[in-house]
């Protein structure tokens, strides 16, 4: 009988941090991505990227990923830096909406600087505080937007 509780006991604890993790579980590969998050609908956040990318709605490059039916993945071009930054937006069309940073390219080296990969060393944590900076202060505070940094799902602050 004693074993028939201890089971029973092993089982509830398993399942209480099953039901924890669950956020790391939905959040998928993204759980290094920053957050960002703004009181306006999905619809209305891509609009404000495109008019922002100099694009019209046609020309949007705002899809869902054949790789992941739950987000719309684009880019926002900062034209003046030479930089693009990689985001995604989940397909829920509710607001508050969400914004996730994956990386930051340079157009002309060609080089990306990924945002939503866990730093290995001092030099991948400052280029990764440089690209969050750099993504507020070049990007999200011209949208015209109020927005929310909410961090990533690993409550990680580089």
């Amino acid at each position: 009988m004693f074993r028939f509780y201890q089971t029973i006991v092993i089982l509830i604890l398993w399942s209480g941090s099953l039901f924890t993790s669950c956020d790391f579980i939905a959040a998928g590969s993204n759980l290094m991505a920053e957050r960002y998050e703004f009181d306006v609908t999905r619809d209305s956040l891509i609009k404000k990227i495109t008019a922002y990318n100099n694009m019209t709605l046609q020309d949007s490059l705002f899809k869902i990923g054949t790789d992941s039916p739950y987000f719309y993945k684009g880019y926002v071009n900062d034209e003046k830096n030479n930089d693009i930054y990689w985001v995604l937006i989940p397909v829920p069309a509710d607001s508050p909406t969400e914004l996730l940073l994956l990386s930051v390219e340079n157009k002309q080296s060609g080089e990306r600087k990924h945002v939503n990969n866990k730093p290995e060393n001092e030099a991948e944590i400052r280029d990764r505080k440089i690209a969050i900076e750099n993504f507020k202060n070049r990007v999200l505070d011209n949208l015209g937007l109020r927005y929310k940094h909410t961090g990533n799902a690993m409550n990680k602050v580089y």
